[in-house]
């Protein structure tokens, strides 16, 4: 049976780079006959010659060669081992899930995330944009934080309160509900046309914000599409008023303000209570 170590592997590494067996024991910091010894018996268990000693300087056999790149896979795993290994025990997490609001704006979480992956290069930070279901996901545990706007389980949650946005309702300029008398255009009305609405992320969620129960339904799955079908004059709805502040001011949108003023959303940043931070979410935390 062969007992092949690390540490033979990287004595053998070590002689490679530096072309002595005098500085290859000095790069890893052990005494020369160390590392004569574990090549030697490294050579013992694979069976063939890994160098060649019959010259002045010490070269790698063609076989050592090919042994070596082989070899190579194994050292880097070990190394991100031995790295992953430190990361958990300092409470540095090796991956962070992020869920966000499809109708949070970007703008102030990119520069933290920016901030969290120099400070942290080695953490795997993943952001997944969703609909109406970060609170769900974080009770599920399908995340590590969540920036959401349907806070209602306090008690599960710690949380502070990071943005807000004013949803406005809209239709586009050529749309026929403008067209109908003043008197007409009202909710019973509007509902005789589709309304364009977002379904949770999660897909048995059931979970909805300002939807009128007897209009007609066109469900997306994110906040362009839905945009982008109101634009077009297939049906009305809500949209942030940072999304769609130029559409209004050109005259492609309409905000039926007669009809509803706008509804202000708050966003928080929440994680469940009995969820410890790492040293990332914490930084990520604090940051806001």
């Amino acid at each position: 049976m062969m007992w092949i170590t690390i540490e033979q592997i990287k004595c053998l590494q070590a002689l490679e780079k530096a072309g002595s067996f005098t500085k290859a024991a000095s790069e890893l910091s052990k005494a020369k006959s160390a590392v004569i010894y574990s090549i030697n018996n490294l050579e013992e268990q694979v069976g063939f010659e890994l160098v060649d000693r019959s010259s002045y300087r010490p070269t790698i056999t063609a076989k050592g060669e090919e042994f070596l790149s082989e070899a190579s896979k194994l050292t880097k795993q070990y190394d991100e081992l031995i790295h992953r290994t430190q990361q958990i025990s300092s409470n540095v997490e090796t991956r962070l899930s992020i869920s966000v609001s499809g109708i949070y704006g970007l703008d102030k979480l990119y520069p933290i995330i920016k901030k969290a992956m120099a400070r942290y290069p080695s953490t795997e930070i993943i952001l997944e944009r969703e609909v109406l279901s970060g609170e769900k996901m974080l009770l599920n545990d399908r995340v590590d934080l969540a920036i959401f706007e349907d806070l209602s389980s306090i008690k599960n949650f710690d949380y502070k309160i990071v943005g807000k946005v004013d949803m406005y309702l809209v239709v586009a300029k050529d749309h026929p509900f403008l067209a109908l008398p003043k008197k007409q255009q009202n909710f019973k009305s509007l509902s005789q046309f589709p309304q364009i609405i977002q379904r949770s992320t999660i897909p048995d969620d059931s979970t909805s914000i300002g939807v009128i129960e007897d209009s007609l339904k066109w469900r997306v799955t994110d906040t362009p599409s839905k945009k982008e079908i109101i634009l077009n004059g297939f049906g009305w709805g809500r949209l942030p008023f940072s999304l769609i502040e130029k559409e209004l001011k050109k005259g492609q949108l309409i905000h039926l303000k007669h009809l509803e003023t706008k509804v202000p959303v708050t966003f928080c940043l929440g994680h469940k209570k009995e969820h410890h931070l790492g040293e990332v979410a914490q930084f990520i935390w604090d940051s806001f």
